[in-house]
């Protein structure tokens, strides 16, 4: 059951990491394992996220301003972590956007497409506290995120906006605690997940604003007679915080914000080796600095397995 727990918080982790480098899908938008993996066990996971906006927010509250007539995106992506001991965990993530589109409400018609590599994430996670009988346990981990490319892309002659760019080509560090509690004879865990993200500036002298995400998780193990498998459902609620971005020193006032989500999600571990899971996205409330076009709803569809080396 520890594996299905870190493999559904390694898709609620995936998130935050996707929606910063697309700021105008999910402006404050993030992926790691929940505790530390069991020496000389190796995890991989691989999920594909698609998300979509279409509705442009001043602060709260929907705006008429309609430039961008929708954006969205399609990512796939990996990570593997692997156990050194009981307590620490190297863990590395990856991804590759196969496009972040922006379609123009203009005449002709005209959109704007990127692709590519995101950042690469390497992050070690030690198990700060385990206390079995009371099955509480507590983990933090510290990374480094390294930039796929220095170069922003360009599409026919000319550079793309930082929306579409799949890395912004600038290094950062990320800080990750997880906090978990579980009731073993109700089948309910609970787990409280805070993730913060710094960023340096670009060569562009284009700063991604630092990020702050906090997530409660609710855990029920479906316990269901005529239910064939291993199942379990989770409903997500997250908080994500991101500070305005800033272009020679001065800040963007289109950019950063406020965001709750609300994400149910259901996984099923098959033969105690697979973990499938789906997870949806539905923002309830975003307050946006200046305008800026908001997410509709996301959609993640991962898949990890255990292999113990």
């Amino acid at each position: 059951m520890k594996r299905m727990v870190s493999f559904l918080l390694a898709l609620f982790y995936t998130q935050l990491i996707f929606s910063q480098c697309l700021s105008s899908v999910n402006p404050v938008g993030g992926t790691s394992n929940l505790l530390a993996l069991p020496s000389k066990t190796l995890r991989a996971i691989s999920f594909y996220k698609y998300n979509y906006g279409d509705t442009y927010f001043e602060k709260s509250k929907p705006s008429d301003f309609d430039l961008i007539e929708s954006a969205s995106y399609n990512y796939l992506g990996a990570i593997l972590g692997y156990g050194i001991t009981s307590r620490l965990t190297l863990e590395t993530e990856m991804g590759y956007f196969i496009n972040k589109t922006q379609h123009y409400d203009i005449e002709p018609a005209r959109k704007v497409r990127g692709y590519g590599f995101s950042n690469f994430i390497v992050s070690a996670r030690y198990g700060i506290y385990t206390n079995n009988q009371r099955r509480i346990y507590y983990s933090a981990s510290t990374g480094l995120k390294i930039p796929s490319s220095f170069n922003y892309q360009i599409a026919d002659g000319v550079e793309l906006p930082e929306e579409v760019q799949s890395s912004i080509g600038s290094y950062g560090m990320v800080f990750q605690s997880f906090l978990v509690k579980e009731y073993s004879l109700r089948g309910l865990r609970l787990f409280l997940t805070n993730r913060f993200e710094t960023n340096r500036m670009n060569h562009k002298d284009f700063k991604l604003g630092n990020s702050f995400y906090t997530s409660l998780f609710i855990s029920k193990h479906l316990m269901f007679q005529w239910l064939k498998g291993d199942w379990t459902t989770i409903l997500q609620i997250r908080n994500e915080i991101r500070a305005k971005n800033t272009r020679y020193n001065e800040a963007v006032e289109a950019s950063g914000g406020i965001v709750f989500l609300l994400s149910p999600q259901i996984n099923c571990t098959i033969k105690e080796t697979w973990n499938i899971s789906v997870m949806c996205d539905f923002p309830v409330y975003q307050y946006l600095n200046g305008i800026q076009l908001g997410t509709l709803f996301g959609l993640t569809f991962g898949v990890s397995r255990d292999i113990d080396l």
